[in-house]
């Protein structure tokens, strides 16, 4: 084989793989450097999530102070009906910022993947781009990288309310009546 047939064959080749590492063990890699801004992410959603249930909490107090017998303490249901609301402001400023902070992430892990994307194309030949179409480069560099974004910007925050939220509940509802809340558990 001379050097025109070497040549051909390494232009006809495809980018060499990464070896040694598999998908899951890049991807840590690269997120390697935000696990304090995911875990700034996860501490906010949990203050938000916890917060987002003082409005109810609040309800039901205010149903046991309007429904008890005797004069209505007007005091107590105006501390109840501000708890409720900065509970429900509370809420609102934590799960932004954590959701600011998400997409703040994602930002960076994009641009740091296309950025790697871009030096890993730079060093094929030549000829490995003629074989392929420009949608192709677009679509891996655009669109593959950019559907990252709902797992790095809305998951962890979501997964974190998702679990927060009912845990609260049934720890809450365990507190006020553990039999009736073994009997809600049960459609569950």
């Amino acid at each position: 084989m001379n050097a025109i047939d070497l040549a051909q064959a390494r232009e006809q080749s495809t980018p060499p793989p990464d070896t040694g590492s598999a998908p899951g063990q890049s991807m840590a890699r690269l997120l390697r450097p935000y696990i304090w801004s995911f875990a700034a992410v996860v501490i906010l959603q949990v203050i938000g999530a916890v917060a987002g249930l003082a409005p109810l909490l609040a309800v039901v107090e205010l149903g046991r102070t309007l429904l008890s017998p005797g004069p209505i303490d007007h005091d107590h249901v105006w501390i109840v009906v501000i708890a409720g609301a900065v509970g429900l402001f509370v809420r609102l400023l934590f799960t932004a910022a954590s959701s600011g902070i998400g997409h703040l992430v994602d930002g960076q892990v994009q641009l740091t993947f296309r950025r790697q994307l871009a030096a890993r194309l730079g060093r094929v030949p030549i000829g490995w781009f003629s074989r392929r179409g420009t949608g192709e480069l677009a679509k891996v560099v655009g669109e593959d990288v950019g559907a990252v974004h709902p797992f790095i910007a809305h998951t962890p925050g979501e997964l974190v309310s998702a679990f927060v939220v009912p845990l609260v509940s049934l720890i809450y509802l365990f507190t006020i009546d553990w039999r009736l809340t073994l009997i809600t558990l049960i459609p569950v």
